[in-house]
This record gives C-alpha cells, structure tokens and sequence, in this order.
C-alpha cells in the first residue's frame, strides 16, 4: 500500500489559542498562526474558521438567608461555545493529496456565586458574625479563581474562605464570608472574583453595620 504523510492545517489547543479566541468579539472569523509572533492573529482567509455561539443557561438553587429561611433561586448563566473548523491534508506517497475536513467544539468554562449579595444586618461590635454564599460551576469544563476585596475597612472588616481554587468538573464549593464591626457606622465592601480561562469576573456586594447593644450578639 502507498504511504501516508498526515499534515494538520489547524490547531492545538493551547493558551496562544485561547487568548486568541477570547481576544475577538466577532461572532465569526478566521485564524492564522503567525510564526514571527509566535501567536494566531485574525485574518480574511486562516487555517482556523471559528463560529460563535451564546446562549443562556438557566440554573436554580437552594439559597439560606441570614434569618434562616430558605428559598429557591434561578439564575441565568451565559455560556459561550467555539465551532473550530480545520482541515486534516494526507500526502499519499504516489503524490495524492486528501482534505478531511475536521470540527471541534470548545464550551468555554462559566461559573457564579449565590447570592449576589450579603447583608449582615446589625451585628455587635467586635463580634464576628457568619455567613455562606455558594460559588457554582455549572460545566464540566476545568476553572481556576481567584478573590480580591474592595472596599473601606476603617468601620467593619470582611473576609472570605477559601479566597481561591479550582474546579475540575461540574462542582461548587460553599465559601464562608465573615463580618467584624469595628465602630457603629455601615460598612460596605465588595469580592470581585475572577475565572480562569475566559476571564469571567462576578461580584459580591457586602454589607454591615456594628451597634454596642448587646442584644445585636449572635450565638456562634
């Protein structure tokens, strides 16, 4: 039987490919992989056609409240899915050449926290008072994160743990947010917190406000 050289003209999925995709906002577009870069780059014709498809997912969940009830909430979680199309060209040693096409779908990996939003109400001054928030992925698409606060911490202090992590598959983790009054004014502050691949980025509202009367303590 003849021989067979296989060339692939497309892709290896690597971060040069990713950045790549995540650098355009075009719903449809070629890419080419400049050697003198050393990075694709779009281009009118390319060895990588990509099409790009949105949609919304629709997820519900079992959310606590600070005075213990608990309720059900649907949220909507925007995926992104990449059509590749590229070619695989075999060279037959009698110089025969066959073009197979070749089609990979990358779901870019997505994530989000429940709730939105934490309000720690009055809370005793110097004590630490507990919350829970939920920090979901809802795909089975590997996602590193990572957490940085914002926000005045001159009235009141907030933390969270675990501050980052990772998912290997569809997974949550429960992250425990804590408030400290330090005076009786409000305090308000924000976790920002940031996926990896994508850059996909979802924020925490907190709030808080510390009172001397000693009826405001929580049992722990």
């Amino acid at each position: 039987s003849s021989g067979i050289n296989a060339e692939y003209g497309g892709l290896v999925l690597s971060e040069k490919l990713l950045g790549a995709l995540l650098g355009s906002s075009r719903q449809h577009f070629c890419l080419q992989f400049d050697k003198t870069a050393g990075k694709y780059i779009e281009a009118d014709e390319g060895a990588v056609e990509v099409d790009v498809e949105e949609q919304l997912l629709h997820k519900s969940h079992e959310v606590s409240a600070a005075d213990g009830t608990v309720e059900t909430v649907v949220q909507q979680v925007p995926e992104k899915r990449y059509h590749l199309h590229s070619h695989l060209l075999l060279n037959y040693r009698n110089g025969h050449q066959q073009r197979i096409p070749v089609h990979s779908r990358i779901v870019l990996p997505t994530f989000y926290i429940s709730p939105q939003a934490v309000e720690f109400g009055t809370c005793l001054v110097g004590q630490v008072s507990h919350l829970t928030v939920r920090l979901i992925n809802p795909s089975n698409s590997p996602i590193r994160w990572t957490s940085t606060f914002s926000g005045d911490t001159s009235d009141g202090e907030f933390s969270i743990c675990p501050s980052s992590g990772e998912f290997t598959r569809a997974d949550s983790v429960l992250l425990n947010i804590t408030f400290t009054a330090k005076t009786c004014n409000p305090s308000t502050g924000t976790y920002a917190f940031t996926g990896s691949p994508g850059n996909r980025t979802l924020h925490l509202s907190l709030s808080g406000v510390g009172s001397h009367d000693e009826r405001m303590q929580r049992l722990l």
